[in-house]
């Protein structure tokens, strides 16, 4: 093993772990009795410098400044530019959240919530770059433990510490679901290492393993019925954290589904027997998370139904079970997750003095009050609802077409994934009349007392995190092609 190739394959998650320490360190000794206000300053701004220092070394490796070899630590971990660029993704997003968590001090432990938000941002970029069994599943409970621990920092909220506990129980079940699938199919297979997994042949362990497999991340993605802990957790947990559970942990955990079934491509009969069970689990999502959220009045949860919704378009492109459909997975999974990432982060600027959760008629007249906030959201939603030329019409058309050309030979609408693309348009049909409800208190309707809810302040670094999530966006959707360049590895 060459060591100093691992050194620097792993310097950026070790400049991040060095500012993590640095952070706890401060907090405990220079600034302990220091007002709350500094101390969440300080915090954010040491996080801030580590994850900086660790995207720009991840730039120098994409860039091949800095060679690296394409697998290190015995194939544990796979660095080309496709993964690379997904940490580098991750990584700028952890960045985009530290502003937002530093608004709201919602607990005296500051370093710990730093401390969590680094850890969890650190687990997401470990698993889109490990390609081992083990590897993959010690990273994803990392970034698993690190989400459950902020959702309940809000001490002051009781309901916050309620829908805490009930996403560590769902999440230790589907993790002991996810460990099961992986121990299955390593029984079957006799491999750690995923790329080495080649030439299976169907047989009942492999098709157990894979289902699940599907339980274990069908939770982290909030696919239905694993869906339940969701809608209460992005109610009540902290907005930040509400915002950093629906988009990083999602671009983790879709990248670790791509990589698990990346061995089934060449097992025609063992392929077959799985693709019942994706489609059933698209369709059963699309419906409850676009009828769910029909019927909410709260955003955070509204948007909670929306993420269980989108899930299952993803798996549209996941039935694929082609280069074009991962990317087309990858490409929709990144760009809903900057859309969900700038909602929340809107969303938490506008509700941090609120001292409530926010129903959609708070956000009434926010025209008026916040222009600039009611445009950024504008975009974010109608990305969401796959509104041409934003970057979520791009994803939706990438995925829906890799679907339908699996089977290009396919004679009727029921032949092939016609039939599963034609329920997905409908639902996104359906998805148009709860978001264009949310654009309509944003934009059109008056405040009901004469005076709309508007943030006390915005601040640099939050202006900059929303208006970079707004353009990133929008330049998705007018020109994708470099991005796709980037992620055919």
């Amino acid at each position: 093993m060459d060591y100093q190739q691992l050194l620097l394959a792993l310097l950026p998650d070790l400049l991040v772990v060095i500012a993590l320490f640095i952070a706890l360190g401060v907090d405990y000794s220079r600034l302990r009795g220091s007002a709350l206000a500094k101390r969440y300053q300080v915090a954010c701004q040491i996080s801030a410098a580590g994850l900086i220092a660790g995207l720009a070394v991840l730039l120098l490796q994409i860039a091949g400044t800095m060679p690296l070899m394409k697998s290190t630590a015995d194939g544990q971990l796979v660095l080309n530019t496709g993964t690379l660029t997904l940490k580098a993704l991750l990584y700028a997003m952890g960045l985009g959240v530290l502003p937002l968590a530093k608004r709201d001090p919602i607990t005296p432990q500051v370093s710990e919530y730093f401390a969590l938000l680094l850890l969890a941002t650190l687990g997401m970029g470990f698993v889109v770059t490990s390609r081992n069994l083990l590897g993959a599943f010690v990273a994803l409970e990392l970034v698993s433990l690190s989400l459950y621990a902020m959702t309940v920092l809000n001490q002051a909220k009781r309901a916050s510490a309620e829908a805490a506990l009930k996403y560590l129980t769902f999440g230790a079940v589907s993790s002991g679901f996810l460990l099961f699938g992986l121990s299955y199919l390593y029984g079957a297979t006799g491999k750690l290492d995923l790329t080495q997994m080649t030439g299976l042949q169907h047989s009942p362990m492999l098709v157990l393993a894979y289902l699940l497999i599907f339980v274990g991340l069908g939770f982290k993605l909030a696919l239905a019925p694993f869906h339940l802990w969701a809608p209460d957790v992005y109610q009540n947990a902290p907005t930040p954290v509400a915002g950093w559970i629906g988009s990083g942990s999602k671009i983790a955990a879709a990248a670790l589904l791509l990589a698990l079934l990346q061995p089934v491509f060449d097992a025609p009969k063992l392929k077959a027997a799985l693709i019942p069970a994706l489609a059933a689990l698209a369709v059963l999502s699309m419906v409850v998370g676009n009828l769910g959220a029909l019927r909410q009045t709260n955003l955070k949860r509204l948007l909670a139904y929306s993420a269980i919704a989108n899930a299952g378009y993803l798996l549209v492109g996941v039935v694929a079970f082609s280069a074009a459909g991962n990317a087309s997975v990858i490409f929709y999974i990144v760009v809903y997750s900057l859309a969900s990432l700038g909602a929340f982060g809107v969303v938490a600027v506008l509700t941090d003095k609120l001292g409530r959760e926010a129903e959609i008629s708070d956000f009434n007249g926010c025209w008026n009050t916040s222009p600039g906030l009611a445009v950024a959201f504008l975009v974010f939603l109608l990305s969401m609802a796959g509104i041409p030329p934003l970057a979520g019409f791009l994803g939706k058309f990438y995925l829906f077409f890799a679907a339908i050309e699996a089977v290009p030979e396919a004679a009727t609408w029921v032949d092939g994934f016609y039939w599963l693309v034609a329920f997905a348009l409908i639902m996104s049909v359906v998805s148009l009349y709860y978001y264009l409800r949310v654009l309509k208190a944003f934009l059109v309707v008056p405040a009901d007392n004469g005076a709309a809810i508007a943030p006390s302040k915005i601040g640099w670094a939050t202006g900059i995190t929303l208006c970079s999530l707004a353009l990133a966006v929008m330049a998705l959707g007018l020109w994708p092609e470099p991005f796709l360049g980037l992620l055919k590895n």
